[in-house]
């Protein structure tokens, strides 16, 4: 069986470029992963602003430290947890290696990579699809809503009271929604939306929760955390947020956050949590937005 029926057949995505990074192969799963086809990408090159892959700092890896063309060049398998771009907008975590080999039939040298969706763990799959009920899912966005954010607040300082166990709240605000809505319509502010709630989504811990909180807010629970993680987290996020790209036709719309964070190490009401992270928020927004403070 040759390299790309073998490739097709993988429950992974995988696709295959030559020494110039140019894409010669895209499997379904590929296809299913990212959202492009592979009429869209075959032909193109890696590096043609299409995945984007982008680290937890915010390193764009396609112009600098490519896993693929460091295959190729070295001669070695690399594996890395990375950031694609989805054609949505919206940034996918997924795990990739490349694997290098030498194609005998035109005799050039060529890489492999194949990557995982992380989120899509099966059990984690089935138990997901079980909390995302209608009574406590936001209809926009699929995320949570605050009824189900503030009965997980409840939740956990029970948890703290019991026992002494610390958790964070992130308030995000995006920064300057109203011009999205006011320039392009609702219906992109919408898109827009979506793609930061899934972003957000996708990138926090299994058992921390993200809901949408207000017109364009959004609380995020992290479970079990320090104040050191709590800010990491923000500021990936931050990061991650910044990269999204919503493209229409030939319109582009990237967006910033704002975000607030609050560490709960000792009683406070649910009411003065959120107050405390919300007022942070608005120390970010007013020392320059696209800023986590804590």
């Amino acid at each position: 069986m040759e390299i790309t029926k073998l490739l097709e057949h993988l429950y992974e995505a995988a696709y295959i470029v030559d020494e110039n990074r140019k894409i010669l192969f895209w499997n379904k799963k590929a296809e299913s992963i990212t959202g492009y086809t592979k009429e869209e990408i075959i032909g193109k090159y890696c590096f043609d602003n299409i995945l984007r892959h982008v680290t937890d700092s915010g390193q764009h890896l396609c112009h600098d430290g490519c896993p693929l063309f460091d295959s190729i060049k070295n001669n070695k398998i690399n594996e890395a947890k990375v950031y694609l771009h989805h054609k949505k907008g919206y940034r996918v975590p997924v795990t990739v290696k490349t694997i290098p080999f030498y194609d005998e039939v035109d005799k050039k040298r060529k890489a492999i990579e194949v990557f995982t969706d992380i989120k899509n763990d099966k059990d984690l799959y089935v138990e997901n699809k079980l909390l995302k009920q209608e009574v406590i899912t936001d209809a926009l966005t699929q995320v949570n809503n605050r009824y189900f954010i503030d009965y997980q607040l409840e939740t956990c300082m029970r948890e703290f009271d019991s026992f002494k166990t610390p958790f964070g709240v992130l308030f995000i605000d995006i920064d300057f929604f109203k011009k999205v809505n006011d320039q392009y319509g609702h219906a992109i502010g919408d898109l827009v939306l979506k793609a930061v709630s899934k972003t957000i989504n996708l990138n926090i811990r299994y058992n921390d929760f993200v809901g949408r909180y207000g017109g364009e807010e959004f609380v995020v629970i992290l479970r079990n955390i320090t104040k050191e993680d709590l800010y990491n987290i923000a500021e990936k996020l931050r990061i991650l947020i910044q990269e999204i790209e919503v493209n229409i036709e030939d319109i582009s719309i990237s967006v910033t956050v704002s975000i607030g964070c609050s560490h709960y190490i000792k009683p406070l009401t649910k009411e003065e949590l959120i107050k405390d992270a919300d007022k942070k928020m608005y120390q970010a927004k007013q020392s320059g937005r696209n800023k986590v403070i804590i």
